[in-house]
């Protein structure tokens, strides 16, 4: 009996110190210098410009002190680029980004049949992605002249203002469209609302995305999902289209989109995708209305 009452006893012991873990695992696991780190480089990827030791340290809460060596090592590591007294993000995110498994077998699919469309469609197309509330352009190939519309490697575009970010936004699970659209807007009016979701289920219906740019004069933009294998959009791969005056015998927009779409479907199973079986509009949940 003294025995078992023993066992019970060393048994309780050890839920209670398992559950004292638990509640401090955030303790003891914490981090203050990553979360430094972070903190700078999430900082600094919003800024258009650099900013000095003094400028990153006030707008995090922090004294110089407190963020000098994160800053000296992640220049070191090439994360940062010093110009004078100020500090920007420098290419290595990028670089690592792009080493990432999946995105560079992606691009290596991607870029030889990109070559092939540009010198077929004469125009230039590119290939992005999603990055947060934004979409990231990963590769791009200018039109064979040299003359047309392109976007450079790394820059990133608005979602909704774009053909390639509607398909991007329209083929995603019904939960991660909406929490997109949340960060995207969280006030929007029902009028608002109704009309993006009318908006993406015309390119679920139609499988691509075709719209006169909100920009440029103009310029029109076809885009194409490339679907992974549970059939959701990994990338968009887009053509900005821009006609000629002088050459009537340039391919139109309705050969380019043939072209494109054939394209975007080799592209699809070079990666292993799968396209969703229906293309049809699905029944979706508006997402939450805030406060107008």
């Amino acid at each position: 009996m003294e025995t078992m009452n023993s066992k019970a006893a060393t048994r309780k012991r050890t839920v209670e110190i398992k559950i004292e873990a638990d509640d401090s695992k955030q303790t003891l696991y914490a981090a203050p210098a990553l979360e430094k780190g972070l903190d700078i480089l999430e900082l600094l990827s919003v800024q258009e410009h650099g900013l000095s030791r003094k400028d990153i340290a006030d707008r995090l809460g922090r004294s110089v002190g407190e963020i000098f060596r994160m800053i000296e090592c992640l220049t070191r590591r090439s994360y940062l680029v010093q110009t004078d007294d100020s500090f920007q993000l420098g290419m290595k995110l990028f670089e690592l980004s792009h080493t990432f498994p999946p995105v560079s077998r992606l691009i290596a699919e991607a870029l030889p049949r990109m070559r092939m469309l540009a010198k077929t469609v004469e125009q230039s197309c590119h290939l992005t992605v999603i990055s947060g509330t934004n979409q990231l352009v990963v590769a791009q190939v200018d039109a064979p002249e040299g003359m047309g519309f392109s976007i450079k490697v790394g820059a990133k575009l608005e979602i909704l203002k774009s053909a390639s970010g509607r398909v991007l936004l329209a083929f995603q699970d019904e939960k991660e469209t909406n929490d997109t659209l949340l960060l995207l807007g969280p006030n929007r009016s029902a009028e608002e609302i109704n009309a993006i979701q009318r908006t993406l289920n015309k390119v679920r219906k139609d499988g691509f995305a075709f719209m006169k740019s909100n920009q440029f004069a103009g310029l029109q933009a076809i885009s194409f999902p490339i679907f992974d294998l549970r059939g959701h959009a990994i990338a968009a791969l887009t053509v900005p289209y821009v006609a000629r005056l002088d050459d009537s015998t340039r391919m139109g927009t309705a050969e380019a989109q043939q072209m494109l779409g054939q394209v975007a479907s080799e592209l699809v199973e070079a990666v292993g995708g799968k396209p969703p079986s229906k293309l049809a509009a699905r029944p979706s949940k508006p997402y939450a209305v805030g406060s107008s």
